[in-house]
């Protein structure tokens, strides 16, 4: 299943990007207020996102999922967090090239604040495109539950499984390019598993499991 989401079903607000740069009760600058009112209206002209799943029976080891010929080595926690699915979707999302290339024509200017500004964005695009992904796999699958999406990168799952993810989704999903060392291309995009099943724990994460001390999210 692979799809392009219009823009409005996932369309940005300023508010969102104000709370993702570090806004409480302080109110922003105006200047940065007009960039990000300026820069959504050029997304919503421009951008196309785009997602794709695959979705299959599989079985859990100790320490990875097999899906048909496919062992993705994952870790013991994230096998932990898919326990009792019996199916499992394989995903990636993204952007979009049309994204990367408004970030590229701005970056010739050396405006660091529109070049932090997009960056921004096109992470809380990405995400938004992975959770309207989930919709319609939810949609898909009505009578499951689902758990939350985990990535390479995530808890340690080593970056080069991807290689294995986008042989499952036909090597260039939404087309998303690997580079030899498993960086993606757009660069704001994502790709992992999600597991499905009457009895899997959804809107889990590995936080309180996980052993990485470096972890930002550990100040929270």
């Amino acid at each position: 299943m692979d799809g392009l989401v219009a823009y409005p079903d996932i369309a940005l607000s300023p508010e969102e990007v104000l709370k993702e740069i570090g806004y409480g009760n302080v109110l922003p600058d105006e200047r940065v207020v007009s960039l990000i009112r300026s820069l959504l209206v050029q997304l919503e002209k421009e951008v196309k996102p785009r997602y794709a799943y695959f979705v299959s029976e599989g079985e859990l080891e100790d320490r990875a999922v097999r899906i048909r010929e496919h062992l993705l080595t994952t870790n013991v926690t994230i096998t932990r967090l898919l326990e009792h699915s019996t199916l499992f979707a394989v995903f990636a999302a993204t952007a979009g090239r049309e994204f990367e290339q408004i970030q590229q024509t701005h970056k010739t200017t050396g405006d660091m604040l529109v070049i932090y500004l997009l960056d921004v964005m096109g992470t809380l695009l990405v995400e938004k495109t992975g959770d309207y992904m989930e919709t319609k796999l939810e949609a898909a699958y009505p009578d499951l539950l689902h758990t939350k999406r985990f990535s390479p990168g995530y808890c340690n799952w080593s970056l080069t499984e991807q290689r294995k993810i986008f042989s499952l989704l036909g090597q260039q999903p939404c087309g998303i390019t690997l580079s030899e060392v498993c960086l993606m291309t757009p660069i704001k995009s994502i790709s992992g598993v999600i597991g499905l099943g009457q009895e899997v724990r959804p809107g889990e994460y590995a936080c309180r499991y996980c052993e990485l001390e470096s972890c930002y999210k550990r100040k929270n």
